[in-house]
């Protein structure tokens, strides 16, 4: 499932190691609860655009790349990983 990549920068000895992953393979994304009270903070963070407006809003699983910034900045704790 997953690859590693070892390389060396032999000018200024650093060493990169650069994680390949398979194109089918999917990030765990996170959801938003009932809680949600729609104030809208987290679609202000969203660095990718996957949370869409609603009485409830929703995170687009497909777009979501599980960084957490959402979940960071709810004031009432609705998001959380799936």
């Amino acid at each position: 499932m997953f690859r590693f990549n070892f390389g060396a920068n032999l000018r200024n000895k650093s060493y990169i190691c650069t994680l390949i992953t398979n194109q089918n393979y999917k990030i765990m994304a996170y959801k938003i609860s009932d809680d949600c009270v729609a104030c809208g903070t987290c679609i202000d963070e969203c660095p990718v655009g996957a949370i869409s407006e609603g009485d409830i809003y929703k995170i687009d699983p497909a777009a979501c790349t599980d960084c957490g910034t959402c979940a960071d900045a709810c004031p009432v704790e609705a998001i959380s990983p799936e």
